[in-house]
């Protein structure tokens, strides 16, 4: 099942009307409209906003069993890929039902730069490949190769990839995002 029809799905199920999501999520009944038929990709933040106005974690949308303990085989890794969005995101653990780190292999495209954002949890990321601009509070810290950082989610921060070429990060994170 695709994620505009995961979407529709709960929607019916739970009896709700675009109007009520739209109300409920802050997004507009025409985007959710297309985001149901799979004509626009929703961006993670708008795809959050759908999974709260539906009670469902954003891991509802990426389909994968469930088990205690999880092994990723490499070229086996559920990956997203947002249109909107300058990387890609691959699960390295996959979903565990009792697990609450989210560890992730992201991909940033070059001269990418996020804007700032805080939520609920930590994080952990080391740079594989390439460099990394994080600002975290009002702390700027450039990171190559090697380097790793760790800091509170709830403080604002934000990721850049200042270089002309692709930067890889191993990030671990709570609470888990799918």
């Amino acid at each position: 099942m695709q994620l505009g029809e995961r979407i529709r799905a709960r929607r019916r199920q739970l009896g709700l009307t675009l109007k009520a999501v739209s109300e409920a999520s802050g997004l507009s009944i025409a985007y959710l409209s297309q985001v149901e038929r799979q004509r626009a990709n929703p961006t993670v933040a708008a795809l959050s906003s759908i999974a709260q106005a539906l009670g469902v974690k954003l891991s509802f949308f990426v389909p994968d069993e469930t088990h205690d303990a999880v092994v990723m085989r490499r070229g086996a890794r559920p990956a997203l890929q947002l249109r909107e969005l300058p990387y890609r995101v691959h699960s390295l653990a996959g979903r565990g039902q009792h697990l609450q780190l989210e560890p992730l292999l992201i991909e940033l495209q070059p001269h990418f730069t996020s804007q700032p954002t805080s939520h609920l949890g930590e994080e952990f990321l080391h740079v594989l490949s390439g460099r990394l601009v994080l600002q975290v509070g009002e702390e700027r810290f450039e990171l190559a190769a090697g380097d790793s950082a760790q800091h509170p989610s709830t403080t604002p921060h934000a990721w850049g990839n200042p270089g002309s070429e692709e930067t890889t990060l191993l990030w671990v994170g709570t609470p888990r995002l799918f």
